[in-house]
Formats: C-alpha cells, structure tokens, sequence
C-alpha cells in the first residue's frame, strides 16, 4: 500500500522539472511534465484523459502510436484497458441490482448452477457476488491458459476448470485480487440478462456513457486505430494477442472515451447510466470485515481506495491495468471532483504510470487552491513490558511466507525472529505486539485453525505468512517428481504466455516452485523469474505460501504416461527428459 508523505516535496519535484510551470495552464504543466517522464522513461507513446476543477476537461496524446509509421498517439488512440474494464462489469452489476434483478448478497451459484469449486477450510460459504466485486471472494487470481490468444477455442470452460480447483482462503479472510472472479460476474451478467457480456456493456453502459469509440475484441475488425505495441529497450513493433477474459480485462478505448467515465465518476453516478447514491458510496467504500486479516488494506468494488492527506479525509481511489505491453492507471479524487486517466503501449513501466496519475491528480487539486497537509506515519512509543508465558507461546512458530521462513523462538524470558541467517531480538509492549525496531512489529492471528503472522510496517498492518510448525509433510515419492519442467500444450503463432517453464526443487526442506519467464517476458518486465515456496497438502497437491501473489492457490502434482507434470493455473508443465528419475 502507497502512503501519501511528502507531499510538498513531490509537488515541489512536479514544478522544479516543469520550466516556467507557474506561467503554464494545468494542462501544459501536465503535458511538459508527461513528456519529460516518457523521455525518462523511454515511453513510445501514451495517452492522457483529465477533469479538474471547475468541471474543465482536457486530453492529450504523446509519442507515438506506430513509430515506423510515425503515426502520433492522440486522444483518441486505443489501447486495451486491461483491469480497468472492471470498473464497468460492476457498473453492470450495480445496474442489474437497482433493477432487482440480482441481489448483491446472494450466492453467485444461485445465479449459475453450474459454478463449483472445492474448499479445504472448515468455512465453505458460499461464495457472494458482493465478496466477489470486492475481491474478498478467495478465488484464484488467474487462469493463464488461454488469456492472451487469437485461437477461440484455447481457452477452456471457466465453470468447468473451477470444478477442479480450490478457493484460497475463505470468503472474507484476506483480499484476494481475481479475475476469475470477475469473469464469473461476466457469466452472471449473461446469464440473467440473455445477452452476452459484450452486448450487455456496449448496450447498457457504453453508449449510455456515449464511449462510441470503445470495443471488446470481435474478429480484429474494430480495432483499426489500435495502438502499436512496444517495450522500453528498443523501437521494434511487439505482437500482442487480444485478452480473452472480456469481463475482467477485454476492453479496448481511448482516453477521450475514458474522460466520459471520470464525468460519471465526479457526478456521482447521477448521470447516466444512472445508479443509486447508496449503490455509488458503496462503489468506493471499504468492504472487509471484522474477521479479514489484512487490517490496513481498503478496496471498493475493485478500486484501490486510501485517505487523501487533508484535513477534509477525502479518499484517492485507483485502478490499474497491464497486459504485455500496454499499462493504463485511472485515479480519482471526487472530493475535489479531479481524476485522471493515463493509456500506454509500453511494456514495463505501470508503477512509473502510477506515479504519474498521483502527481497530476495531486496539481489538479492544488489548481482548487486547496493545500495537502503533509502527513507522516510513527508509531506511538509503548512500554516495553515483560511478557508472561502466554504472550511469548502465541507468537512462537516457523511462519512461511512466500519466498521466506520467519521462525519466532523463545529465548532468555522473551523472543527473537531468525530469518535468512539474521536473530533478532524481540521487544514486548504493552499493545501486545512484538518489536524488532521502530519501523516493524509482529503479532499473531488465526485463519481457523492456523496460526498467521501479522505485521506492521509504519501503520501497514497485513499478514505474511503461517505456521507449519508439526505440519509440513512431504510425500515421499516427492524427490521423482524434482527437476526442471516446460510448458507444454501452447501453440506460440496464436497463444503468449508468460511463464516458458518451471523447477521444482527442496531447498532446506521446504518446496519450491520456480516459474520460468520466457525471453520476452524477461526483457518486459525486468526479471526472469518468480519463486514460490509450498504448502504440501497431500502427495498431489501444494499450495503457494505467504500471501502475496497466488496466495494459497493449488499446484497440482501428477503422472502418466508421458511422465511426471505440474498443473498451475490451466497450464501444464512435463519435467524435462533429462531429469527423469533413473
């Protein structure tokens, strides 16, 4: 989670690398301060959508769209929106609930009979289309297979793969970000509508928004003023499949088009499509609950929400988006009735894009006359106090996170934290929390039956990790199936994937999985590949450790014919020949 400290510094920062920026209007300070971030940053092109204060609008594109072609980003250039079409599957949904044709806490089986999908926690409730529009749903994140292709027909049955799979934590437990879930809100939609999603959207949220210039994936026809795709490294033009997830990340606009949903947004919803009042606070309201494990994290119905730092606690709500190459960031302010929109077709820099919306939407609120209070996160000082025995057993574990083992043991009438060769010594306050230093302290809780380490860094309270103390069992035929693993089943004319192959391997006595990039991806985003520690659950499943990304989700292990594989997320990895067993 960002915080907002220092406000004045950054602002400072936007003026000083803007010349003259007190003689420009907003929007040439935003744009020389756009173009010189895409130099930095070796951006080829991006597009910018803005309304501020005193309803003025203005938008923008920079760079290019087709460098060979020099064709110049604009306006009113596309580019897919990726996570951003969430934002409007729960404008569809919100809709369909004011109509009471849905009910937001029913069970989303009762609207598709066929959804199932196993469980291994004492807590089986039914899954909720609000705990789902939330991401409080514990559903996996993705279903890789299929995602980025031209082939119809290389993604599988959503209904029918989540019958094989598992819920990674209970409803409401922890936030879980999924698409998955809201291509199950996309399947609702169709189903209680009769039309499907594409029409529903175009029919009842698009053209109601007057967004004439925004598309869903159909044979390529409409996708004439389609952006280029390019990463930072080089100039070569990138071929980029279509999302086929419609719901949760297929759409295609402009930021003109995008402008038209930020006039939504700063009317509250009173525009049409017109939904509720109660409806729209709920939008960008916070929706854990008591039990949920990570205290300090607050999101809407897939807004990322945070206070702004002023004395009116108005909220900065943000969503962002990123296939391959293309990244857009939307950001909010609608206590000041501010938001930007920021589309780009440069693979690599979404966090640079997230910075970006920040600071405009931080000048265009200082275009109020308002001023942000700077704001600094501290810790209270606490008594350090003796702990008695109940204090040091409640902590005491092995806490696996997800590339991590924090062990908490007793010592000398107190505890200290081993990780990665380092002991630490603890400090027991009269909170009951545990601290190594000013900027970290450590408690427990539970997620049923199992203990979870929770954290608090400078007010960022969230959990890390479980005890598997007593309960990490291998299989034994587990050493048979270590080795390196590659993908198979993709045809790359027609289908991209992220992940080329995997490793399986025990380092310490822990399971990990090592996802392997494939070149491009490796040269997109900066790294080669992703580890993850496991939870074995039995001599063919594992869960991923921790809870950060793919918290708690299955990999399943398995043999045939063919030998041994690995199954993540739709995609089936074999061991490679030359690791065979004997």
């Amino acid at each position: 989670m960002k915080y907002f400290v220092s406000i004045a510094g950054l602002l400072l920062a936007f003026q000083i690398q803007i010349a003259h920026g007190e003689e420009q209007s907003l929007g040439s300070r935003i744009a020389s301060y756009v173009e010189l971030m895409m130099r930095a940053e070796q951006i080829k092109g991006l597009s910018v959508g803005v309304v501020g204060p005193e309803k003025t609008s203005w938008a923008a594109g920079f760079g290019h769209a087709n460098l060979a072609a020099n064709h110049k980003a604009t306006q009113y250039t596309l580019y897919p929106v990726a996570s951003l079409t969430k934002l409007f599957t729960a404008m569809a949904i919100m809709q369909l609930a004011d109509e009471e044709i849905i009910d937001l806490d029913k069970a989303v089986s009762d609207y598709l009979p066929g959804f199932t999908i196993n469980s291994r926690f004492i807590d089986r409730s039914p899954v909720t289309i609000r705990q789902v529009l939330s991401h409080y749903a514990g559903l996996p994140r993705d279903l890789y297979k299929g995602l980025l292709s031209s082939d119809t027909d290389a993604r599988p049955d959503l209904l029918e793969y989540l019958s094989t799979q598992y819920v990674a934590y209970p409803p409401e437990a922890k936030y879980v970000y999924s698409n998955i879930g809201y291509d199950l809100l996309g399947l609702v939609i169709e189903e209680v509508s009769g039309k499907t999603f594409t029409e529903f959207i175009r029919e009842q949220v698009l053209t109601p928004l007057q967004m004439h210039d925004s598309y869903f994936y159909e044979q390529g026809t409409e996708l004439a003023a389609l952006s280029n795709a390019y990463i930072q490294h080089d100039n070569y033009h990138y071929t980029e499949f279509p999302q086929k997830q419609y719901a949760s990340s297929g759409l295609y606009s402009t930021a003109q088009d995008m402008t038209q949903l930020l006039w939504w947004l700063m009317d509250g919803g009173a525009s049409d499509p017109a939904v509720p009042a109660g409806l729209f606070r709920d939008m960008l309201s916070d929706h854990k609950s008591p039990r949920t494990l990570d205290v300090s994290f607050r999101s809407g119905w897939s807004w990322i929400l945070e206070e702004l730092p002023d004395e009116t606690g108005g909220v900065y709500a943000y969503q962002f988006g990123s296939t391959m190459h293309f990244n857009a960031v939307i950001a909010i302010a609608p206590s000041y009735h501010v938001g930007v929109v920021l589309l780009c077709n440069t693979g690599g820099v979404l966090e640079v894009l997230e910075n970006m919306a920040r600071m405009i939407v931080f000048a265009a609120i200082m275009e109020t006359g308002e001023v942000l209070s700077e704001t600094t996160e501290s810790y209270d000082i606490y008594t350090v106090v003796e702990p008695d025995t109940h204090d040091i057993n409640r902590v005491l574990g092995h806490y696996l996170l997800q590339t991590d083992l924090f062990s908490v043991s007793e010592m000398a009438s107190g505890v200290v934290l081993s990780t990665r060769g380092q002991t630490l010594q603890a400090f027991y306050h009269e909170d009951g929390w545990f601290s190594i230093e000013d900027s970290f302290r450590f408690t427990t809780d539970k997620l049923e039956d199992t203990r979870v380490l929770i954290v608090d860094r400078l007010g960022s309270i969230y959990p890390v990790g479980t005890d598997i103390s007593g309960a990490y069992r291998l299989s034994p035929d587990i050493f048979e199936r270590l080795g390196s693993y590659r993908l198979v089943g993709v045809n790359p004319r027609t289908e991209t994937m992220i992940y080329s192959g995997a490793n399986l391997s025990l380092t310490d006595g822990i399971l990990q999985l090592r996802l392997i990039l494939s070149p491009h991806q490796e040269r997109v985003f900066g790294y080669g590949s992703a580890l993850y520690n496991l939870v074995p659950k039995s001599g063919s499943e594992a869960v991923i450790a921790g809870f950060g990304m793919y918290k708690g989700e299955t990999v399943f292990f398995g043999k045939d014919e063919s030998g041994p594989y690995i199954m993540f997320s739709g995609l089936y990895f074999r061991l490679d020949p030359a690791d065979e067993p004997g």
